[in-house]
């Protein structure tokens, strides 16, 4: 898992390791692109609420904590899942940080594969030094009367090397001298981390609790779209009309000092121009190479979760699909986002409320607002949480003519129609509506008979 994880890293840092510089392989880092959109749609105009009924008088410490800790950060978040197969979720003593699976350690799990105990790992560099902090979090033992026992141990380390742990030190030695080597939490019922895990089947380690990267199984293709594509890119780029003149005009331009232009180059030696100066232009094969980057795009297309031919290399043309034919044609592109949707809010397996990452982030955010006294115990878990995401197969334009017509069949009225799709308040959706009414009713009244007597 270690050498996965450091693999998929590499990728996404744009450090592949079929990169060939000498043979002008490059990276277009697409992986990157791919989660970007996945993640995009995932978290498109998310929303989520806590309960004001329910929450009490930590309700807006708990909505400002959550917007700040995930909302702001939620295109990011999910990004990093794709990519990496999964984010550590950690309160750091101010609010919650993720880390990426080369900043954690899992040294318990359960029957589940749910993680229980983990080290957590943070850096930084001073001088020549290089510091380490391990803050390891687990359940160990129960007090008399049966309550949970969790600890927090951190301890510092020091080295002249970047990729060593070094010697331990005391935390007093860095900048970690206000954290305690040891905390003692009585009571607690789940960790004070969440781990968001891809919901791809780790066939990489099957007993390992990490996730696995959306692209585990698209590195050979990737790796081929690179290749095209630099493939062409060299084309192009070596693609400029050459002229060939006799050895002798480039010397006689040398020695008089002349300036050669680059498309300018002198016949091999041995071999004799027939006429003073020959042109060549090579032929590309562009469409070819096209057609090829199109095929590695759709494979990539269905192995990431979208459907093929979600992603087409096509500069001039785009289609855009209407929301049924959203549904016929990109179902497998909704279920994935549906699947990844419901990794952060689902229902209860039991039936019982609704589950899922965001309701983890909210525990932790409770529990540590309750231990560092900001908010009272007797708030403590009284909270709803509302999830709300857009709907991906929705159009703007199928909709609005929609609602038109249920309006000019009278199922609708015009002040509605008017606030839900131009945007007005309700009072000036009202006087909009009624300033046209009465100018149709002047119009009606002067247009008369066909003689005016009417």
């Amino acid at each position: 898992m270690e050498n996965a994880i450091q693999k998929w890293m590499n990728i996404a840092a744009g450090r592949p390791p079929w990169i060939r510089e000498k043979e002008f392989i490059r990276t277009i880092s697409f992986s990157n692109t791919m989660a970007r959109e996945l993640a995009g749609l995932v978290t498109q105009n998310i929303d989520i609420k806590l309960d004001t009924a329910y929450a009490g008088g930590n309700a807006p410490f708990l909505q400002a904590a959550l917007d700040s800790s995930f909302l702001e950060k939620a295109q990011d978040i999910m990004e990093k899942v794709i990519r990496y197969g999964g984010i550590m979720a950690k309160w750091n003593g101010k609010s919650i940080e993720y880390l990426t699976p080369d900043r954690f350690a899992v040294t318990e799990a359960d029957g589940d594969g749910h993680i229980t105990a983990a080290l957590f790992y943070s850096y930084y560099t001073e001088g020549r030094k290089y510091y380490t902090r391990a803050e390891w979090h687990r359940f160990e033992g129960a007090t008399e009367d049966g309550q949970s026992v969790y600890k927090i141990s951190n301890k510092a380390f020091v080295s002249d090397t970047e990729d060593t742990l070094g010697s331990e030190v005391p935390l007093s030695r860095a900048k970690w001298r206000d954290i305690q080597p040891e905390t003692r939490i009585e009571g607690l019922e789940r960790p004070l981390f969440a781990y968001l895990k891809n919901q791809y089947s780790n066939v990489i380690d099957p007993d390992s609790p990490l996730g696995v990267s959306s692209f585990a199984e698209c590195t050979e293709e990737l790796r081929w779209l690179d290749i095209a594509m630099s493939t062409l890119g060299v084309e192009t780029e070596q693609s400029k009309p050459t002229m060939f003149v006799d050895e002798d005009t480039i010397m006689f331009a040398r020695n008089a000092g002349i300036e050669i232009p680059d498309f300018i180059m002198g016949l091999r030696r041995g071999v004799k121009a027939e006429n003073t100066v020959q042109q060549w232009t090579p032929a590309l094969q562009t469409q070819a190479r096209i057609d090829g980057i199109n095929f590695y795009l759709s494979i990539l297309s269905y192995k990431a979760g979208f459907d093929p031919g979600y992603f087409v290399f096509n500069g001039q043309s785009i289609s855009i699909a209407t929301a049924t034919q959203v549904e016929a044609t990109e179902r497998r592109t909704v279920n994935t986002v549906l699947s990844y949707r419901n990794l952060l809010d689902r229902p209860n397996s039991n039936g019982d409320g609704r589950t899922g990452f965001v309701h983890e982030i909210v525990h932790i955010i409770d529990t540590m607002a309750v231990m560092s006294g900001t908010t009272a115990p007797g708030d403590y878990g009284n909270y709803e949480l509302y999830c709300d995401f857009a709907d991906i197969t929705a159009n703007e334009q199928e909709d609005k003519m929609f609602d038109y017509q249920l309006a000019n069949a009278g199922y609708m009225s015009k002040a509605r129609f008017l606030v839900r799709r131009l945007g007005l308040t309700e009072d000036e959706a009202l006087a909009m509506v009624a300033e046209a009414a009465e100018e149709q009713k002047k119009l009606n009244k002067n247009q008369g008979g066909l003689f005016g007597e009417e």
